[in-house]
């Protein structure tokens, strides 16, 4: 079995990790892969080079078209079995190109559903239908998209995956405790509400020697850095770290980890943050609700900055409390988003769509051979 991924980019984020976690499990299951992608160096097109497989680019050009075709030539030339979509807007050319030659196509919904199809007025209802099946990484997708009268049959709800490090513990001897924020500096992950959390926090506390950090990069960065030096939050309060190679270090040095999203899907960095045994404060969205819940973290309303407060305070305040839900954490992300789980699952999902593929075409088949 052959798999060929179409992707929009490989640029640092959730989507892009899941994917390594995929050609990760596929590789143990002996599944040939491939890459197209729209885009070129980008940091995870190294990584994915290193694991073995390859990377095509197809976006030369801009026009949807011409990507189409570069991608329908690619496509003939390595045969797969079945192409897939990495992202939302990737649905479209998987799907359209699995239609033209009769390969078995897998589209991806990564948020929560809602925030895709208002952000593709125009392609979006095309980028549900096209595919053969649709992947969701949250509940919230899935049942909206059995909302939308989609067949069960062509809905999966896979699990997003998360590295998990033996004795990785939360908190240090250090003094002080240090907040974190991670993710792409936009709109939807609303970072703002963090640096006002952190200039809060500071005044509300302040012989507790806090120190606030931003794990990432984005078109808000400058916005930012300008609030945080019009509250006073110099260096030694609040520390825009950029895009971090490696994570695991931050994760490993700090002590809460503070989610802001307006939107999500099932955020890896909240996985990330339970795999190394962080509590976790997150606004109540998308699959987040399903991850941060009986005892695993505090969820708050993504509107109430009050709550948002408040829930990082307790936590400041409380180390008993930190450990249990960090232990918490930590146990579930480990019974339920290993690399082995999603193996079997892809396994599953392949199968099952290459056998409904082939029943489709025996009939056709046997038409043309009566006539």
């Amino acid at each position: 079995m052959k798999v060929c991924f179409v992707v929009g980019t490989l640029a640092r984020g959730g989507a892009e990790k899941q994917l390594v976690f995929m050609l990760q499990a596929l590789q143990k299951l002996g599944i040939e892969s491939e890459v197209l992608c729209l885009t070129r160096g980008e940091p995870y097109e190294e990584e994915i080079n290193d694991l073995g497989f390859q990377v095509r680019h197809v976006g030369a050009s801009k026009n949807r078209l011409s990507r189409l075709a570069n991608i329908v030539r690619a496509l003939r030339e390595s045969r797969p079995d079945i192409v897939q979509s990495s992202h939302f807007y990737t649905n479209l050319y998987a799907g359209a190109a699995g239609k033209l030659l009769r390969i078995p196509s897998i589209g991806a919904v990564r948020s929560d559903l809602i925030y895709e199809i208002q952000s593709h007025r125009v392609t979006g209802k095309l980028q549900v239908s096209l595919p053969d099946m649709l992947i969701t990484n949250s509940d919230a997708a899935h049942r909206r998209l059995l909302e939308r009268g989609l067949d069960p049959a062509k809905i999966e709800f896979v699990r997003n995956v998360v590295e998990t490090k033996n004795g990785t513990k939360n908190g240090s001897s250090r003094r002080g405790l240090k907040i974190l924020f991670v993710g792409r500096l936009d709109k939807n992950k609303r970072p703002e509400r963090f640096v006002r959390l952190a200039s809060i926090l500071t005044e509300q506390f302040p012989h507790a020697e806090l120190q606030f950090q931003i794990a990432g990069d984005g078109e808000k960065r400058f916005e930012l850095e300008t609030t945080a030096e019009l509250l006073d939050l110099g260096s030694d309060k609040l520390t825009f770290l950029g895009d971090c190679a490696d994570m695991h270090s931050v994760y490993a040095g700090a002590d809460i980890l503070v989610s802001t999203s307006e939107r999500e899907g099932t955020p890896n960095v909240v996985l990330e943050a339970m795999a190394h045994g962080l509590p976790v404060v997150a606004t109540a969205v998308g699959g987040t609700r399903d991850l941060v819940t009986d005892g695993r973290g505090l969820l708050v309303e993504p509107g109430d900055e009050t709550a948002l407060v408040k829930a990082a305070a307790d936590l400041i305040l409380n180390k008993d409390t930190r450990s249990r839900i960090g232990t918490e954490g930590l146990r579930y992300v480990r019974a339920n988003h290993s690399l082995g789980a999603l193996q079997k699952h892809l396994l599953k999902i392949y199968e099952g769509l290459s056998h409904r593929a082939e029943k489709l075409t025996v009939p056709v088949l046997k038409s043309e051979r009566a006539e």
